[in-house]
C-alpha cells in the first residue's frame, strides 16, 4: 500500500478511537496550565470542553459564553446550558451579553465578522491562552471560501492550530468525528438553528459545496488535511525566507528594492507583504500584485487602504499617509503686517527692508516686488495647473517641480501658495517667480517671514 493509503488507514483508525481525542486535545497545553475556553453549547466547543476536562493534566478551566442575542429565547437557553454544565462540573463560568445587530450595524461589518471580534476581545479580556472549537470541517470550509474570495498560498492553508495566544486544538477532526465523540461518551449538546440557514456564505459552502465533495469521495475533509498540512509547511519555509529578506533590505522606514525585485516570485511577494503588514496595512491579493508591479517599474505610487499610499522614491518603497487637504484661500488684507499659520507677511518700503528684517525675530524667508503684483493676494493651496518660473529656469507646473523634487504627500498636504491674478508667484518649498522679483525699480515690497 502507498504512503497515502497507510495515512487514510490511520485517520480511520483514530475516528474509530475517540478517546484519542482527548489526548491530541491535551497536548497542547501545559500540565495544570490556565485555560479559557470558548464555548457556545454546540457539538464542537462541548467536545473541546468535555477533553479538556477529561484530560489528567488538571487544566485550570474557564468557560466564556458569549450571547449575542440573535435568535431571542434560543439565545438564552444556550446561555444556561452551558451555565448548568460548567456549575455541575465546577466550572467557573463567565458570560457577556451583547447586541450584535447594532454593533454590526455600528461598525458596518457583518453579523459574522461582528460577532467573530465580540468573542475575541471578550476572550482576551478574561486572560490567558484561549481555546476554540474550530475543527477540520471548518477549516476546509475557509479554504474554499477563501479560494472564493481569491487568496494566494497562505490563504489556502486556513486556519493555524496556533496563532499568538489563540489554540485550535480540534483542527485535526471533522464536524462527523466531533459528533462521534458525543455519542460515544452520552454528551448532550445545543443545535444552532441559524447553522440551517443558506443566507450565511459558510453555510451555503457546507450545504451545498462540501456535501457534494463528499459524496464524490466521503474521505473528502481527510484529503484536504493532508494539503493543509504540506502547504502550511510551504507557507513556514517561504514565509521565513522573506522574512530575512525583509530584514536585509530594509532602510529606515523604507524597503530597498534594487534587490528584492531580484528574488523569486514567491519570496519577493511575501517580502512585499510582510512590509505592508509592517506598516499596519493587510493588503488583499489584487492589492498586493499592483504594488509588486509598482515596484519591479521602479517609480510611480498606488493607494493602499486607510488613506495609505505606496511611493517609490530612489528606489525606495515607502509608505505614506494620505492627509486630506481642506480648501483654503484667504486674501491679503490691507493692513501693514497679516498673520496667517506660520507665514507672517510686512508690507512696506524698500527702503525699510533692514528695519524689519533686523526687529523680526522669525526666520526671514523671501522679498516679493509689491508694485508688480496684479489684484488681489491670495494665500491658498495648491491647485491643479499652478506653474513658477523660477530663477534660471523655464516655466514648469508645480506637478512637475513637486515631481522632481520627490516631495512627499505629507509635504505636498502642508505646501503654501501665494498668487495673484496673473498666478501663483510663491510657493512654501520652492520661493518666488521671476515676475516678482526685486530689482532696481523696486520700491514697495513684501516681506515673508516664517515662524
Amino acid at each position: 500500500m502507498d504512503g497515502m493509503g497507510n495515512l487514510l488507514d490511520l485517520w480511520d483508525w483514530i475516528g474509530i478511537t475517540m478517546s484519542n481525542m482527548v489526548s491530541v486535545v491535551s497536548s497542547f497545553f501545559d500540565y495544570g496550565e490556565q485555560i479559557v475556553v470558548g464555548v457556545s453549547g454546540g457539538a464542537d466547543s462541548m467536545t473541546l470542553l468535555h477533553c479538556l476536562y477529561s484530560s489528567k493534566k488538571n487544566f485550570q478551566l474557564i468557560v466564556a459564553h458569549v450571547n449575542h442575542n440573535l435568535r431571542g429565547q434560543e439565545s438564552d437557553d444556550d446561555q444556561k446550558f452551558v451555565e448548568d454544565w460548567c456549575k455541575k462540573h465546577s466550572i467557573r463560568f463567565i458570560c457577556k451579553n451583547v447586541d450584535i445587530i447594532k454593533i454590526s450595524e455600528n461598525t458596518k461589518t457583518s453579523i459574522e465578522l461582528s460577532g467573530r471580534n465580540e468573542r475575541y476581545k471578550f476572550f482576551d479580556e478574561i486572560g490567558g491562552r484561549i481555546a476554540t472549537a474550530h475543527t477540520l470541517s471548518d477549516r476546509v470550509e475557509t479554504m474554499l471560501f477563501n479560494i472564493s474570495r481569491g487568496t494566494g498560498l497562505k490563504g489556502l492553508c486556513s486556519i493555524p492550530n496556533v496563532r499568538g495566544k489563540i489554540v485550535r486544538p480540534l483542527l485535526s477532526f471533522t464536524r462527523d468525528e466531533i459528533e462521534n465523540y458525543c455519542r460515544e461518551h452520552g454528551l448532550k449538546y445545543r443545535n444552532d438553528t441559524t447553522n440551517f440557514m443558506d443566507e450565511y456564505t459558510r453555510n451555503r459552502i457546507r450545504h451545498h459545496v462540501v456535501s457534494e465533495l463528499k459524496n464524490i469521495n466521503n474521505k473528502f475533509e481527510k484529503h484536504v488535511l493532508y494539503l493543509l498540512d504540506g502547504l502550511t509547511k510551504d507557507e513556514e519555509y517561504l514565509s521565513n525566507v522573506a522574512k530575512n529578506e525583509l530584514n536585509k533590505h530594509t532602510i529606515s522606514n523604507g524597503l530597498e528594492l534594487k534587490s528584492v525585485i531580484k528574488l523569486e516570485y514567491s519570496i519577493k511577494i511575501r517580502v512585499i507583504d510582510l512590509f505592508l503588514k509592517r506598516n499596519n496595512i493587510s493588503p488583499s491579493y489584487e492589492i498586493l500584485i499592483r504594488v509588486l508591479k509598482l515596484c519591479e517599474m521602479g517609480k510611480g505610487q498606488q493607494s493602499l487602504p486607510k488613506d495609505n499610499m505606496a511611493v517609490i522614491r530612489k528606489g525606495i518603497l515607502f509608505i505614506e499617509k494620505i492627509f486630506v487637504v481642506e480648501d483654503f484661500d484667504i486674501i491679503l488684507t490691507d493692513d501693514m503686517e497679516f498673520l496667517y499659520k506660520n507665514l507672517h507677511i510686512i508690507k512696506c518700503h524698500i527702503e525699510q527692508f533692514d528695519y524689519f528684517v533686523n526687529k523680526i525675530k522669525h526666520s526671514f524667508l523671501f522679498t516679493v516686488d509689491y508694485d508688480k503684483i496684479l489684484g488681489d493676494i491670495h494665500i491658498r493651496n495648491r491647485i491643479p495647473g499652478d506653474k513658477l518660473k523660477l530663477l534660471n529656469r523655464p516655466t514648469k507646473k508645480l506637478k512637475v517641480l513637486m515631481q522632481e523634487k520627490r516631495v512627499s504627500f505629507l509635504e505636498r498636504s502642508k505646501m503654501v501658495v501665494m498668487s495673484d491674478e496673473i498666478g501663483a508667484f510663491w510657493v512654501s518649498g520652492f520661493g518666488l517667480d521671476n515676475r516678482v522679483l526685486v530689482d532696481n525699480n523696486t520700491e514697495r515690497v513684501l516681506l515673508i517671514f516664517g515662524y
